[in-house]
């Protein structure tokens, strides 16, 4: 099966606004911006011009679409792809074979270092390999290399744009580039040559690797999106796939299983949290640690969520301390039916909230899960975000 690279649109421009906004009077807060902004506008830059390059230059578009018949020829015949790697090249490599591997594509990954001790054993007759490497000149790859079984295809995912300029493509005509350059060293635009840019363009090609052969080898057997869905049931991704049998009972910390910090006693001997007791903040986290999910309840019935907790910044001050805002009462407690599916959950928040949440407080909303008219577990909005994963 052949593949058409697509034409290059007529025209691409995409803007940058680079220039930070300014905060109100903290040097320190506008010199942490400008280095957050900085990174940010240059790895996006970096992203545009890897698109560029490959909707105009030919190495490019013919390398990309080579790959992907390569890999798909590979997987059709039985055999596997090995992506090898190292440094931070090879938790590049990592992702994308687990990445592979949710989309029904088989993939592991070969240790460079590993593979001359033993591990080449791996590689079997129909397999084809991808090795990831910026300057295209690791040392590792190169031992490596001329170990290699010729009839191999290999794939070299590097920052070269030129067969003729690193040896892992120059001397092997089995061998296909995929060039991921950036438009300045990191060393030139951080002070420092950090594996920053360089890696977002790698792993970012990589992801528009596998999407292109989950595409080509699922055409006729089901989208990628229902391959995805059959290996990937755990997890909130699952579940908003639509996993059947999975309820929000499922997911939310059960009442009787979260503790209570410390208490006092009233008069005729029931146990209470008193509203005026200075209990710190930090025994709360200390105990929440040790709590399932980071939940903690007092004995009035309320409860402290984990998100609550954790944006806490003067952890010696009193729990019960109304600036805070961390003890939730049940009044403000969203409450859904326990055999809910998440999608029917999340719709149910979204009609039910009196207050008009957004953000993190929208994330630390408290939602109670209902089962025979009487609440038996607790969780927050936020682990039900597709986000959440």
């Amino acid at each position: 099966m052949s593949i058409t690279a697509l034409s290059p649109p007529s025209e691409m421009h995409v803007e940058f606004h680079i220039t930070p906004p300014t905060t109100e009077s903290d040097p320190q807060s506008e010199q942490i911006l400008f280095v957050a902004f900085h990174v940010l506008s240059t790895e996006a830059t970096a992203l545009s011009h890897l698109s560029r390059l490959y909707a105009t230059e030919p190495v490019a578009h013919t390398g990309f679409v080579k790959a992907v018949e390569g890999i798909k020829l590979t997987l059709e015949q039985g055999g596997k792809l090995v992506v090898i790697g190292v440094g931070k090249s090879g938790r590049i490599g990592e992702k994308f074979v687990s990445t592979m591997n949710s989309l029904g594509l088989q993939s592991v990954f070969l240790h460079p270092v590993e593979a001359l001790h033993g591990d080449l054993g791996i590689l079997r007759p129909h397999d084809i390999i991808l090795m990831i490497t910026y300057s295209g000149n690791t040392p590792e790859l190169l031992a490596l290399l001329p170990h290699i079984p010729a009839h191999v295809p290999r794939i070299v995912l590097t920052s070269h744009t030129n067969y003729n300029t690193t040896k892992l493509t120059c001397s092997w005509s089995n061998t296909i580039l995929l060039p991921a350059p950036i438009p300045e060293r990191e060393e030139v635009t951080f002070g420092v040559p950090a594996p920053t840019t360089s890696t977002t363009v790698a792993m970012a090609l990589s992801d528009a690797l596998a999407m292109a052969v989950s595409k080509v080898l699922h055409g006729g057997d089901g989208s990628p999106g229902e391959v995805f869905k059959r290996n990937h049931p755990g997890g909130v991704i699952g579940l908003d796939m639509g996993i059947v049998g999975v309820t929000i009972s499922d997911l939310a910390i059960p009442l009787k299983e979260i503790p209570t910090p410390p208490t006092e006693s009233s008069d005729d001997g029931s146990v209470l949290w008193s509203p005026v007791a200075q209990v710190p903040v930090l025994d709360c986290l200390l105990l929440a640690v040790r709590s399932r999910g980071g939940w903690l309840k007092t004995a009035k019935g309320e409860v402290v969520s984990p998100r609550l907790l954790q944006r806490v910044t003067e952890p010696a001050m009193s729990f019960r301390n109304e600036e805070l805002g961390l003890v939730v009462p049940e009044e403000k407690w969203v409450k859904v039916p326990g055999n809910a599916s998440i999608d029917e959950a999340r719709r149910s928040i979204m009609a039910t909230r009196t207050e008009d949440f957004t953000g993190s407080r929208m994330e630390s909303l408290v939602v109670a899960t209902v089962v025979d008219g009487k609440v038996v577990g607790v969780i927050e909005y936020g682990e039900l975000s597709v986000d959440g994963r």
